[in-house]
């Protein structure tokens, strides 16, 4: 992976070496740190359309755009997008109908149980006043955007200090940047965007059943975990442990980094169905968890944990344009790509105890508890078996 600073300061990284090239462009601003509720959302979707009908990915506070081209449009490409980002097409017409396309997809998603049980989740981690969940009030704020709105969004936000572009192709490194400072090399400089980190608060939240589904979802804050590789590992081990916990049954599990970029937890979730007691598995999700902090896994165990753990990495930088975009939400949000051959063999050195420690010091802190279900455990109960 390579880096290029162009004259006005806006980083390029190229990922890979591939025939099909691809491109993505990723802006500090989402809808965290958005100055109107829905600014963001709203922005995308008139965006993304100009920029080569790109594929857009949010990550709370961070917005990449992402598309490609055969090698041979490859430069066509390059300036249709710097054209869009110099001037693009704010007009009201296109605000009105980006705004109702979220607006109904907002209205489509709310009922969702899926959509459900993980915003109050979110809402439970990230407690914040600043934060709007309610749908009505958020399509409101969309509905009343305008030009001017998005105006000052691109003047502010869309500038090469607040933005990084990746690129995966097998263009000479030369060639790349010759090519990127003819095109992106007199956008405007402009500064980076500070916002104000969201306080992770944890809790508990009860629902009633949704939509024929039970759920039960515990989360801890990793938002300034340094040590990832050691929680990578720990994080395969779980998973897997948990499938062979839950043989047999239909539940459907996931341990994952939750949240958003810069504001993160790890999130361990079951979903069953609504003829299903919930209790059951949180004691199941419970002594898995538990376990993780007290017992030190067996040398076999921690081999095939770091194997997985060392796969997902790989068949995640696998891809062009993931690594593209991870690669810059990393410039933007953490001021520098790790190292993946670094992160790769850390990997292999993480040790059993490595594991437990790092449970320990997740696993000690606040946890975010929603419950989804009819007579569940209580935020005490919990605790008690973790």
């Amino acid at each position: 992976m390579k880096k290029i600073v162009l004259s006005n300061g806006l980083r390029v990284v190229k990922t890979s070496n591939t025939s099909v090239y691809s491109l993505s462009v990723t802006v500090g601003i989402g809808h965290l740190n958005e100055p109107k509720l829905g600014l963001a959302a709203v922005c995308e979707k008139v965006l993304a359309k100009q920029l080569n009908d790109a594929v857009a990915i949010q990550g709370g506070t961070i917005t990449s755009f992402v598309t490609g081209s055969s090698p041979q449009a490859f430069e066509g490409l390059l300036k249709k997008v710097s054209d869009v980002l110099k001037n693009p097409d704010l007009s009201q017409k296109l605000v009105d109908a980006a705004a109702e396309d979220v607006a109904q997809h907002t209205r489509d998603l709310a009922p969702l149980p899926e959509r459900q049980w993980k915003l109050r989740y979110k809402h439970t981690a990230f407690g914040s006043s600043n934060l709007v969940w309610d749908s009505d009030a958020y399509i409101a704020s969309v509905k009343s955007l305008k030009t001017e709105d998005l105006e000052a969004v691109v003047d502010t936000y869309y500038t090469a200090a607040n933005m990084v572009i990746g690129v995966a192709c097998n263009l000479p490194i030369k060639e790349l940047r010759e090519l990127m400072e003819k095109y992106f090399g007199n956008l405007p400089a402009g500064k980076k965007q500070q916002f104000e980190k969201i306080e992770y608060t944890g809790g508990y939240a009860a629902l009633p059943v949704i939509g024929g589904y039970k759920t039960i979802a515990i989360g801890w804050d990793v938002s300034d975990l340094s040590n990832v590789a050691e929680a990578n590992v720990l994080m395969s081990m779980l998973s897997g442990r948990l499938e062979r916990s839950l043989a047999g049954t239909k539940a459907v599990r996931e341990v994952k980094i939750a949240g958003y970029y810069g504001m993160r937890t790890l999130r361990v979730s079951i979903v069953v169905g609504a003829d299903e007691d919930i209790n059951p598995y949180i004691d199941i999700l419970c002594a898995n968890i538990k376990r993780l902090r007290t017992t030190l896994a067996s040398e076999r165990r921690i081999e095939t944990s770091r194997q997985r753990a060392a796969t997902e990495k790989l068949a995640k930088f696998s891809q062009p344009q993931d690594a593209a975009v991870e690669a810059s939400w990393q410039e933007l949000g953490r001021k520098g790509m790790y190292d993946i051959d670094e992160r790769i063999n850390a990997t292999f050195l993480v040790s059993a105890r490595d594991v437990k420690d790092i449970a320990i010091d997740i696993f000690r802190t606040k946890p975010t508890i929603v419950v989804a279900a009819e007579n569940p455990y209580s935020e005490e109960e919990i605790l008690a078996k973790l």
